[in-house]
């Protein structure tokens, strides 16, 4: 059912991304992992850790704003071994209030996001951002 399938992991912060994609077995692996950061002062740079290579780098992004330096995260990540069979996101969300478990992310959890990032907006806009941006 899950041969060589993927996950994609997002955790969006106030500045940065953080990034992983695991093959989907028993126990999950972990392929690499990374992160974008300083996105908000747009020196960011990119990072990650090849797991099975044990390849690491960093590299900066040139970006205008915080969208532009996401498609190039996008980009680079649609490049990497194992992003083509990812066939589920998970985003780590910092404050759901009475959503502290794993959810589906439908279009009703995103509407009720959008009402209490208020209670959040340091994070919470920026998750939400992620979670459309990523699909």
């Amino acid at each position: 059912m899950f041969k060589n399938e993927c996950i994609l992991t997002i955790n969006g912060g106030s500045s940065g991304i953080k990034f992983s994609i695991y093959k989907i077995e028993e126990p999950v692996r972990l392929l690499f992992n990374g992160q974008l950061e300083n996105v908000v002062n747009l020196n960011a740079k990119l990072s990650f850790e090849n797991s099975v290579t044990h390849q690491k780098s960093s590299f900066k992004i040139q970006a205008a704003d915080q969208n532009e330096a996401v498609d190039q995260l996008i980009d680079w990540l649609e490049m990497q071994e194992g992003f083509s069979a990812v066939k589920a996101i998970g985003h780590r969300i910092v404050h759901g209030m009475d959503h502290t478990g794993p959810e589906l992310i439908t279009p009703g959890l995103l509407r009720e996001l959008k009402k209490i990032s208020a209670f959040d907006p340091d994070h919470l806009p920026e998750e939400i951002r992620l979670i459309e941006v990523f699909g």
